[in-house]
């Protein structure tokens, strides 16, 4: 069975029962979240609709590559990235 929900205004993602929960902190808003067992960083990003060029995933105090695979009971942080000239 597959849903989709809103987790942060302006973002939808789509889980499947059974899945892996996580924790994420993204615009000093807490949720959790499931997602298929093996996500990665991309997959998080990509399920609430958030470019990667612009965000930085962090694992306690550490950045993780868009390529690390998340594990159950993750607490992450999404920090959105500033740029300019």
């Amino acid at each position: 069975m597959t849903c989709s929900k809103r987790l942060f205004p302006g973002s939808v993602y789509e889980w499947t029962m059974g899945d892996m929960e996580l924790s994420v902190e993204f615009n000093r808003q807490s949720r959790s979240l499931s997602l298929p067992e093996g996500s990665t960083v991309q997959g998080l990003l990509d399920s609430m609709g958030l470019y990667p060029d612009a965000h930085i995933v962090v694992r306690g105090r550490t950045p993780i590559p868009l390529d690390q695979p998340l594990s159950p009971g993750d607490s992450l942080r999404i920090i959105r990235v500033a740029s300019g000239g």
